[in-house]
């Protein structure tokens, strides 16, 4: 496909045929002619996820871009910010956003033990009453080594007291009210145990926009 630009991508790489545009150039273009949020909030995920660009290169593009079709990108982009990193766990935050019952949840933060050693990072994580959220795609357990470490993760949080709620994102989008129903009631059934299971929380905006 054949589309015109007002300005010629600044960071685009020679070739011997012909030049190619930057990853964040290439995302935001793709993702302007996307009509739907979810594939939008993929493409954007992905692309942080896996290391093709960072968060300040986005804000770049999408601040050249302005105001043209840009409504879906600038809300994935808000997303990924706060620490998504994948269109389901965006999902799980749209469904849980204005519970009355929860506090704020921290998307894919730091967690650490009380003397400082590191523990594997959960999608989402309720710190007041040491409850983890995972959202767990199918497409990341094909193997055993990836379910084997999957429980490794599960298992080393769950021995420090941390409680694990698991979704799929057919869940998440089919049930959105349980979803969320489930997770103010593990929360209300164990709010202020936080402190007594000794794990500590950094937001992501704390230790940087790795994944």
């Amino acid at each position: 496909m054949i589309a015109r630009a007002l300005a010629l991508d600044a960071k685009a790489r020679p070739t011997a045929v012909y030049p190619v545009c930057s990853p964040a150039r290439a995302v935001v273009d793709a993702a302007r002619g996307l009509r739907h949020l979810r594939p939008v909030r993929a493409i954007l995920a992905e692309a942080v996820q896996r290391g093709f660009t960072d968060l300040s290169l986005l804000d770049e593009e999408i601040h050249r871009a302005r105001r043209s079709r840009t409504a879906l990108i600038r809300k994935a982009f808000s997303e990924v910010v706060a620490g998504t990193r994948s269109a389901p766990e965006a999902e799980l935050r749209d469904c849980l956003t204005g519970s009355p019952v929860l506090p704020e949840v921290l998307w894919n933060p730091r967690l650490l033990t009380a003397d400082g050693r590191t523990l594997p990072t959960p999608d989402g994580y309720l710190a007041d009453a040491a409850v983890a959220l995972e959202v767990d795609s199918q497409e990341y357990h094909f193997s055993p080594g990836d379910w084997a470490r999957t429980l490794d993760r599960h298992n080393e949080l769950s021995r420090l007291g941390v409680l694990i709620l698991h979704f799929t994102p057919a869940q998440i989008r089919r049930e959105p009210a349980r979803a969320r129903r489930t997770v103010e009631d593990a929360y209300a059934a164990r709010r202020g145990l936080g402190a007594v299971v000794g794990v500590h929380a950094q937001p992501r905006s704390q230790h940087g926009s790795e994944c």
